[in-house]
């Protein structure tokens, strides 16, 4: 599959998270539980669709986060936390793609 591809497809499952976080919202389920879920949730995602992206664009891709966040995959739900986001604020993130940093 091509990377525009890989990418679109990726980014409608990760917006799709937004809908399955606010059922769980209205279930019941604290805030908390749903953002460590939705970023659990986004980490499995990043890893499903790192699977099949080129070697040379995931390393640079893995490269990237690393030095932004410490590790390959990005930071966890207790880093945005400490970092000062709320709960709320991290779901809304999670299911949100980020910006595609694709080769120029």
């Amino acid at each position: 599959m091509a990377t525009a591809d890989l990418r679109a497809q990726y980014e409608a499952e990760v917006a799709a998270l937004q809908a399955l976080a606010a059922g769980m919202l209205g279930a019941g389920d604290s805030e908390e539980q749903v953002a460590r879920w939705t970023v659990a949730q986004r980490n499995a995602l990043k890893q499903r669709f790192r699977a099949h992206t080129p070697a040379d664009e995931l390393a640079r891709l893995q490269a990237w986060t690393r030095a932004r966040y410490g590790n390959p995959l990005g930071p966890s739900a207790d880093q945005l936390h400490a970092a000062g986001k709320s709960w709320r604020q991290i779901i809304e993130g999670a299911a949100r793609p980020g910006r595609y940093r694709g080769k120029s």
